[in-house]
């Protein structure tokens, strides 16, 4: 059993529940393509989180070079917060940008959570300068609608509104990855430079000391997926 069906089949293990052996009901998985398999490029490990916080998703798997797609259940028998499976299971070898799909015990409490769980549809949120809530998401992202209105119970402001975005958080995480190779330029492996997935923008910003000729070269090879700053950082950026 492999893909979709294997990740089913340990999360249903986790679900069951109670002296009577009752089961939560399951959510399906969010449709989202299974893993390329590693091919001659570069490859990476899946970092094993098991009974982990949440948190260290965020750090760990882009750190490892994948890209993480979390998933609360709520009738997971686990400390809510935790990661309890994830597809494909640890230790596994996959393509450098990569999505993993990651179980968590519990469900979001906030909107900050919720967002974090589906990030299939949403890039994430900012405060527009007038103090606007703005939610930033993926325009073909499955369901969409529906997500979005699951959202409303945990805006807490008056005034919101939401943008839609060609591009997906998958696709700008993947972005991040490959600039985190240090490959992206002849000097990237001595260059100081930070990025973050800016939902405002709908695009990853990248900070960097570059010149107008090195610019010019990046906006044409990522195509609207990167906004450049200029100015100097190191590592990952805060991821929003």
């Amino acid at each position: 059993m492999g893909g979709s069906a294997s990740w089913a089949a340990r999360a249903a293990a986790l679900v069951c529940a109670g002296a009577l052996g009752a089961c939560a009901a399951q959510v399906p998985p969010a449709e989202i393509p299974p893993p390329p398999s590693p091919s001659t490029g570069p490859t990476a490990r899946v970092p094993d989180l098991t009974n982990k916080s949440v948190d260290l998703v965020e750090k760990e798997f882009p750190a490892a070079g994948l890209v993480a797609l979390i998933r609360y259940e709520p009738g997971l028998l686990l400390e809510p917060g935790t990661v309890a499976v994830t597809d494909p299971p640890p230790g596994t070898i996959a393509a450098a940008g990569s999505v993993v799909r990651v179980v968590v015990a519990g469900a979001p409490k906030n909107l900050d959570d919720y967002i974090r769980g589906n990030h299939e549809v949403f890039l994430g949120s900012t405060l527009s300068s007038d103090r606007t809530l703005v939610l930033s998401v993926y325009q073909k992202g499955p369901d969409s609608g529906a997500v979005i209105e699951g959202a409303r119970r945990f805006i807490k402001v008056k005034q919101y509104r939401v943008v839609s975005c060609p591009r997906s958080r998958v696709d700008l995480e993947q972005v991040q990855i490959e600039l985190h190779r240090r490959d992206f330029l002849p000097r990237a492996a001595d260059l100081k430079f930070s990025t973050q997935v800016d939902p405002a923008s709908c695009a990853l910003r990248l900070s960097a000391d570059l010149t107008d000729e090195e610019t010019e070269q990046l906006m044409k090879r990522y195509e609207g997926a990167l906004v450049i700053e200029r100015g100097s950082g190191a590592g990952y950026g805060v991821r929003t």
